[in-house]
């Protein structure tokens, strides 16, 4: 459903308040869209943006959730999801998620990345191991961001094998 131009000047003005980490100014922007469209894909993405900001991982886990279903095909509402998850429930939750959205983003190396940090916060470097090999493959640029990623601190000398 596309928004009423009025909607879509609240939408734009709020977008360009989260690019300047104006936070609250970004939400209050929203707040004027008509309610009856505020669920739409790009309230909700900017939404997402001002919840993990000002840590509100409970309000961000249900949006990203929610856009999670609505649009399946776009990996980073799973990525999203999970990390609002990690903070708002556990760790072992988000890597739930992240198996589920590895099955349909299986180009994505944004999702065997986090699934390997969240693998190895929990006691499983091994499998990990295999997990990043994943991300490394799809985008060996992650090897460089893995080796400073202190959830991936028990690889870090097993990285250059790997």
């Amino acid at each position: 459903m596309p928004l009423e131009p009025d909607d879509q000047k609240h939408l734009t003005a709020a977008q360009g308040f989260a690019e300047l980490s104006m936070w609250l100014d970004a939400n209050a922007e929203l707040e004027e869209i008509d309610p009856e469209v505020r669920h739409v894909p790009e309230v909700l993405a900017v939404r997402v943006k001002i919840y993990r900001a000002l840590e509100k991982w409970e309000l961000m886990q249900t949006v990203a959730k929610n856009l999670t279903e609505v649009d399946p095909t776009d990996s980073r509402w799973p990525l999203s999801w999970a990390y609002a998850t990690r903070r708002a429930e556990s760790v072992d939750a988000a890597r739930f998620i992240l198996i589920a959205a590895w099955e349909l983003h299986e180009k994505e190396p944004l999702i065997p990345y986090n699934l390997a940090c969240y693998l190895c916060q929990i006691g499983k470097p091994e499998i990990a191991k295999d997990v990043i090999r994943h991300a490394f493959d799809l985008d060996p640029k992650m090897r460089m961001m893995a080796l400073d990623d202190e959830d991936l601190k028990p690889l870090w000398d097993s990285i250059a094998a790997l």
